[in-house]
C-alpha cells in the first residue's frame, strides 16, 4: 500500500517533480502566469512523454507529418491508377516537393510541437503527454510572438537544427517554408481531386 502512495503523491506533485532515479524536472519559464518544467538532461525524459517526442522530432526532421505522407501515397495511387493515363509530370513534381521539404527550415507548428512535449506546466503528468491538452497549450503559446524566439535560444534549441538563426532572420526563413508548405499541400489536393 505504501508503494502506491508514494507513487500517487509523485504523480501529483505540484512543484518540482522528483520523478525516478533521484531527476527532477527544473523551472525553464514563466508563461502567462504558469510555470513550466523540463528535464534538463533529455535523455532522462519518462519513456511517455520521451516516445512522443521522437514522434514528433521525426516530422521536424522530415518537415513532414503522417498525414501529409497519407496524402502523398494516396495521390501517387490516383496517379498510378490507370496505366495508360499515368502522369509522370505530375509524378515528378510530386517527387521534388517531398524532396524539397526535407531541406527547408523547420515549420514553426514542429517547433511548437516539440517544446509542448519538452516543456510541462504543473498540471501536466510528466510521464505522459496529454494531446488535447498541449494542443491548447500550443495555442496559447502562439498568441506571443516572443515565445518562438524564445524556443530557439533555449537548451531547447539543441533539438531543432537551424536553430542558430537569428530571431528576424529565422522569422522570415519560417514565412518562406510555410508558403512553400502550402503550395506543396496546395498540389497535393489538385492532385487528390483531379477530375479524369
Amino acid at each position: 500500500m505504501k508503494f502506491f502512495r508514494v507513487i500517487k503523491r509523485l504523480l501529483t506533485r505540484k512543484a518540482r517533480f522528483r520523478v525516478f532515479n533521484n531527476e527532477t524536472a527544473v523551472e525553464a519559464f514563466r508563461h502567462d502566469g504558469k510555470v513550466y518544467y523540463h528535464f534538463p538532461d533529455a535523455f532522462k525524459i519518462p519513456a511517455g512523454r520521451s516516445l512522443c517526442a521522437l514522434a514528433i522530432y521525426e516530422e521536424l526532421r522530415m518537415r513532414c507529418n503522417r498525414e501529409y505522407l497519407l496524402k502523398h501515397c494516396e495521390a501517387m495511387d490516383i496517379i498510378m491508377s490507370d496505366p495508360k493515363k499515368i502522369n509522370i509530370g505530375a509524378m515528378a513534381v510530386m517527387n521534388k516537393n517531398l524532396r524539397e521539404r526535407m531541406d527547408l527550415v523547420p515549420f514553426p507548428d514542429h517547433i511548437y510541437k516539440l517544446a509542448s512535449v519538452t516543456f510541462f506546466d504543473e498540471t501536466e503528468s510528466p510521464f505522459s503527454y496529454d494531446f488535447a491538452y498541449n494542443a491548447k497549450k500550443i495555442e496559447a503559446w502562439k498568441k506571443d510572438p516572443g515565445i518562438l524566439d524564445f524556443f530557439l535560444t533555449t537548451q531547447f534549441s539543441d533539438l531543432i537544427p537551424f536553430s542558430s538563426t537569428s530571431g528576424g532572420s529565422a522569422q522570415m526563413y519560417f514565412q518562406v517554408a510555410e508558403q512553400v508548405d502550402e503550395l506543396h499541400q496546395k498540389y497535393l489536393w489538385e492532385q487528390l481531386y483531379k477530375k479524369n
